[in-house]
């Protein structure tokens, strides 16, 4: 059977992509300027595995104590991507969100041969970008300035930079045109926001993560996955564009998370509409001017208890025009939790105007977590040890904690996850003692040991007194 061309495989990268920009002899100048800041990240992942899966069968989880734990070993899993400096005074170094995503470590190598030891690691999967942050210790280094994705039209040259395959490969460069923007390739999944620059230039495993520039030198994209049949390069490579990368880093750097509005809807292109009858009744003058379909509206979500109905086309937000269903995206997925905003649409012939709350976009937050973290949440004692960020101040902006300490954000895979504590819970007592500051919650914390075990006296938000015991078996 004749295989179809888009029974093609969409695969994430860890190496370089490729680019293009304008007719040239060589393209050296660029690459002169913007190789030395273009990085080979080296990333390792710590994970315990039981030693023997025979022994699974002499522990039952409910008769512990009484039955032998199986012995567990660690196993490090290695890979590797490419990345690029931003802040050379700060550290700051731009890569895709997948390939830093729950490791534990990372070493930054320089095409100059220096090392770097990572400190930090933030990213939003929603968008597949990243950053990690180095200990300079005080070195001089090179740096790539952000340019405008905006600017970039289809046939532009672009460079795609990084290391395909790996070190032996790094600092690698390919050359293509842009020969898209504003694609879509699935990789991010449903509530990923794609809104890629593809090209054809080369790129491979390895390059996820690399910068894809213009001939300027400047960065105009990250690249990110390809779509391929085998795995390997076949001139589809997809980048996210800068201005949507540039925008993400900032709020990543300064708040330590990302944040976004959401409505509740399923939407698509009118373009996409395949119903013949339904689009009999959509104007000519609506085809022309753009606005996005709703396919559906979820149950319980701000469009459904605004009245917004399956079938609805987006005209504009706050009187600034909807031309697609991948703008209304990007205009909503800006704007913070909580924002009130005016939406027409066309329903039955005619335009309406609807008031809309905005909701939370599922698996906003870092690492898709419960709740909202910041920056300055992930350096306390309560989120490196059990996996929790508490609410710090009342509504006055007064420290509070009379009534314990609320818990804001659980992070994923964290000991407290797994224990079942919850956002909105209240911690009142950490090992039987009571705490009235932020910084007593922390100290008591810090003192605690999970080889020994945490005993948190805890009021639910539904106000049900349970005792929590954290204890690493």
């Amino acid at each position: 059977m004749k295989r179809s061309l888009f029974a093609a495989v969409l695969v994430s990268l860890i190496v370089p992509f490729s680019a293009s920009a304008g007719m040239t002899d060589s393209f050296s100048n660029v690459v002169e300027k913007v190789n030395p800041a273009v990085v080979f990240i080296e990333v390792t992942q710590e994970r315990e595995v039981v030693s023997s899966p025979f022994k699974e069968f002499d522990w039952i989880p409910w008769d512990r104590g009484q039955r032998e734990v199986p012995e567990k070993e660690k196993q490090i899993i290695k890979g590797s991507g490419s990345g690029a400096i931003i802040d050379a005074e700060k550290g700051y170094v731009l890569t895709a969100a997948h390939v830093i995503k729950d490791v534990d470590a990372a070493v930054v190598h320089l095409p100059d041969g220096r090392e770097f030891e990572a400190i930090d690691f933030i990213y939003d999967t929603q968008t597949d970008v990243g950053v990690v942050q180095i200990d300079t210790e005080g070195e001089k280094l090179p740096e790539i300035s952000f340019g405008d994705s905006d600017e970039v039209k289809v046939g532009d040259w672009v460079l795609a930079m990084g290391s395909p395959l790996g070190e032996a490969l790094a600092n690698s460069v390919s050359a293509g045109i842009v020969s898209g923007k504003g694609r879509k390739s699935g990789i991010l999944g449903k509530l990923g926001i794609e809104n890629f620059i593809q090209t054809d230039a080369v790129i491979n495993k390895g390059n996820s993560g690399g910068p894809l520039v213009n001939t300027d030198g400047e960065i105009i994209g990250i690249n990110s996955n390809i779509i391929s049949r085998t795995g390997f390069n076949a001139g589809l490579g997809f980048a996210v564009p800068s201005n949507i990368a540039s925008d993400v880093v900032e709020k990543l750097i300064t708040e330590g998370v990302i944040v976004r509005g959401w409505l509740g809807v399923t939407v698509s292109p009118l373009d996409a509409i395949e119903d013949e009858d339904m689009l009999e009744e959509i104007p000519e003058r609506i085809m022309d001017r753009g606005g996005a379909y709703i396919v559906d509206v979820l149950d319980d979500g701000p469009a459904d208890e605004a009245d917004m109905e399956a079938g609805d086309i987006v005209l504009s937000i706050n009187g600034e025009g909807v031309k697609d269903a991948s703008e209304l995206i990007k205009i909503i997925s800006s704007m913070e939790p909580e924002t009130e905003v005016e939406i027409q649409i066309f329903r039955d012939g005619e335009k309406e105007e609807l008031e809309v709350t905005l909701g939370i976009r599922p698996g906003t937050g870092r690492q898709g977590g419960k709740g909202v973290v910041t920056g300055k949440d992930r350096e306390t004692e309560s989120f490196k040890k059990i996996g929790i960020a508490i609410e710090r101040y009342n509504e006055q902006g007064e420290a509070d904690f009379s009534e314990g300490a609320v818990v804001r954000y659980v992070r994923p895979d964290s000991i407290a996850e797994q224990f079942g504590i919850e956002v909105g819970d209240r911690i009142m007592e950490v090992n039987g003692e009571g705490f009235e500051e932020a910084e007593d919650f922390q100290e008591l914390i810090e003192d605690a040991d999970l080889e020994d075990g945490i005993l948190l006296n805890v009021v639910t938000k539904n106000d049900k007194e349970r005792k929590v015991y954290l204890k690493e078996f």
